[in-house]
């Protein structure tokens, strides 16, 4: 009876750990699993082309302000400057860039009409973040891969009597990031270092 009730401890020991390690198999290819982040601004936009794509739309002297929503630069939204002409004035003419006479005359004129003239600074952007990797591994935290991908404009529109006379444009089409951060303990690692915390803390009372 007693051989019985170890052999039968012994048969379901090894089913446990059979099925201990196909679960980690498994777990470990699902990689699609991990967490996803997106951040993005206050802007329409869900690429870096379609800024490229409204920003070229733009026709100065033609662009009426009213416009501007429709193509995506509506000034009402978050993440806008609005520039009044000295901002303008700071911006175009650095202390030591560009003369005043090297200025666009759209831009002359618009510094010349003070109240009359209105920039505004758009800055669409979006960060895309990606966890890599095992799914085992990262929950871990014996290895944790994170890519980040990411697109930044900034387009400055100045709008003078209710139409667009000037635009300036500039970005970064693509900017990729890889961390691979490793922690060979795993968790006891996180462990060993709020145990530490602790004590240094216990020992500053």
């Amino acid at each position: 009876m007693k051989r019985l009730d170890a052999h039968s401890k012994l048969v379901s020991l090894l089913c446990f750990l059979f099925l201990a390690s196909a679960s980690l198999v498994v777990l470990a290819g699902c990689g699609g699993l991990l967490p996803d982040q997106k951040a993005a601004s206050a802007s329409p936009f869900e690429s870096y082309d379609q800024v490229v794509e409204s920003f070229d739309q733009i026709v100065p002297g033609m662009t009426q302000a009213q416009d501007l929503p429709n193509l995506g630069f509506d000034a009402r939204t978050g993440n806008v400057d609005v520039l009044s002409y000295l901002n303008i004035e700071e911006r175009f003419l650095p202390v030591a860039g560009v003369r005043w006479e090297h200025l666009n005359p759209a831009v002359q004129a618009c510094i010349r009409a003070e109240a009359y003239c209105t920039g505004y600074v758009f800055r669409p952007s979006r960060t895309d973040t990606k966890r890599m990797g095992g799914l085992v591994p990262d929950m871990l935290g014996f290895q944790r891969i994170t890519r980040s991908d990411r697109w930044s404009a900034e387009v400055i529109l100045l709008v003078m009597n209710g139409r667009v006379v000037h635009k300036v444009f500039s970005g970064n089409p693509r900017t990729q990031n890889l961390e691979d951060r490793r922690q060979p303990l795993g968790p006891l690692q996180d462990l060993g270092g709020a145990l530490a915390r602790a004590a240094g803390n216990a020992t500053s009372y």
